[in-house]
């Protein structure tokens, strides 16, 4: 493991649900972080466990820099959630680093493409 941070969700999801990619955001986080990229993360939400991808960064294909920790969970199952859940984020292995697309579209095919590796991470670390 890479380190984790415990927090409070942050209930916006503009950019994740626009593209289709839902994301968990955390709130304002003051602590230490990986560097800006894309990881594979293991979120606890309330106490359930998901298997995720989390982008550290500044969200640079939509512009204007907006800071956020956003993890996209892995075979999604709902769970009840506000800002005062608490949450538990542990970086597990670094996929990429931060990067900026000529799309939205190019984008979430790079997410999708994430996903897949990250999968093949907890399939292989599940074998052992």
């Amino acid at each position: 493991m890479m380190g984790g941070i415990a927090n409070e969700l942050s209930l916006i999801h503009i950019f994740g649900t626009r593209l289709l990619v839902p994301t968990v955001n955390l709130a304002a986080y003051e602590g230490l972080l990986p560097g800006f990229g894309v990881y594979v993360t293991r979120l606890t939400v309330g106490g359930r466990c998901f298997q995720a991808v989390t982008n550290v960064g500044n969200r640079p294909t939509f512009g204007e820099a907006s800071f956020a920790v956003e993890s996209h969970i892995l075979d999604f199952e709902a769970v009840e959630m506000n800002e005062e859940t608490p949450v538990e984020l542990e970086f597990l292995m670094r996929l990429r680093g931060e990067m900026v697309w000529p799309s939205a579209e190019a984008l979430k095919e790079q997410i999708f493409k994430d996903v897949a590796k990250a999968k093949r991470y907890f399939r292989l670390a599940s074998s052992f």
